[in-house]
């Protein structure tokens, strides 16, 4: 159960959709700082980038990405596709499922191509995957040969 809810935080930072993590300042009161409070502040965007380093590594260290996935997800452009085909290779790692992925991919200026890809997806969301569903692509603008993809737990 644990994995799979890192997956989607995972997801969830990739997108670019996590909002900003605040925590409140000191509080000052007519006495001075709140002892409460005094420890708390803001969260700096070091600390979140150091966060999110060390999930990414923990990820890669668990074998559920590739470095060249995570580069893809990271620094490359996302697009959506849609599954042409799936099938299993027997393979599982925790509560991930190993399958082959045809998809066409969309490009977001307009176009697509074909792309094959290997993927470990969460064991509840394989119906996700199946032909004709949409996920979520990266890949490299000018460099089609390569996709990632990110689908999140059921």
């Amino acid at each position: 159960m644990f994995t799979p809810l890192l997956l989607s935080f995972f997801c969830f930072v990739v997108a670019g959709t996590a909002a900003a993590l605040f925590i409140p300042s000191r509080t000052i009161t007519e006495h001075g700082p709140d002892q409460d409070e005094a420890g708390e502040r803001l969260v700096t965007a070091a600390d979140m980038l150091a966060v999110r380093a060390a999930f990414d590594q923990m990820l890669v260290r668990k074998g559920l990405v590739t470095g060249h996935q995570l580069d893809l997800i990271r620094h490359g452009t996302k697009s959506r596709a849609v599954v042409t085909g799936m099938r299993p290779t027997g393979a599982a790692r925790e509560d991930y499922r190993e399958v082959e992925l045809d998809v066409i991919v969309r490009k977001p200026g307009g176009g697509q191509f074909p792309a094959h890809e290997r993927a470990l997806i969460p064991a509840s969301s394989l119906a996700k995957v199946s032909p004709g569903s949409i996920i979520d692509t990266y890949y490299r603008s000018g460099n089609e040969s390569a996709v990632a993809v990110c689908v999140s737990p059921s």
